[in-house]
């Protein structure tokens, strides 16, 4: 007769195989992201990427289901992961949401937001790029990139209502705001500022933060 498994043994057994799954992930992504943004979409494989993180290619088919499932699973480890700490709940004190909600002007609120965008742009920026790049051969990526681009804007938008409400240039409404902050912070602008004309990320975030307070908020 088979010996019953302790109950304990049995979800430590779980508990390990779940963390070994959670860990082979993570080192897929990580590998696609070097071969990503270094090669390009149309020059990574699913074989360079399993080489590179130390699998078998079937292990990337059943984990993501193959070259769209790494991309996607990029955006999700990078720019979905940087959108947390811009939207943190009211209820956690230490978020960064909630450090610029107790400064006390418009002007200071703006530019601190801005200021810790434009950390997440030197972050996401070539992923989007590495996104544009394969729209120019793929369908879906087109779509992501359209999806993105709604989401920024919400966010955006829902930044200026937050932060800026009640003190915008004359005549500009929170909507007209937050497209104008969703131009200046493309992460299109990011790319040919500090790639295209080789801007430090000190010139950037410089230029950003004075530019949004003076477009949104007009003269002090």
């Amino acid at each position: 007769m088979a010996r019953a498994v302790n109950p304990s043994t049995r979800r430590y057994r779980s508990q390990l195989r779940a963390e070994q799954a959670q860990d082979t992930r993570r080192r897929i992504l990580e590998a696609a992201t070097r071969l990503f943004v270094a090669n390009g979409y149309a020059g990574t494989t699913v074989s360079a990427v399993a080489a590179e993180a130390g699998v078998v290619p079937e292990t990337i088919y059943g984990t993501l289901g193959g070259k769209r499932g790494l991309l996607e699973g990029v955006i999700d480890t990078t720019i979905v992961a940087y959108r947390g700490p811009l939207l943190d709940a009211e209820h956690e004190p230490s978020g960064r949401r909630a450090k610029i909600d107790r400064l006390a002007t418009a002007q200071e609120r703006l530019r601190a937001w801005a200021e810790f965008a434009c950390e997440v742009l030197a972050h996401t920026s070539p992923i989007h790029a590495l996104i544009r790049g394969a729209a120019d051969s793929e369908p879906f990526a087109v779509e992501l990139l359209e999806r993105l681009l709604c989401e920024r804007l919400a966010d955006i938008t829902e930044s200026m209502r937050r932060y800026a409400a009640g003190s915008l240039r004359a005549g500009l409404s929170v909507e007209q705001a937050g497209e104008r902050a969703c131009a200046l912070m493309s992460p299109e602008m990011h790319h040919l500022l500090t790639v295209g004309l080789g801007w430090t990320p000190e010139q950037h975030r410089e230029w950003l933060c004075q530019l949004i307070v003076a477009e949104l908020l007009g003269p002090p």
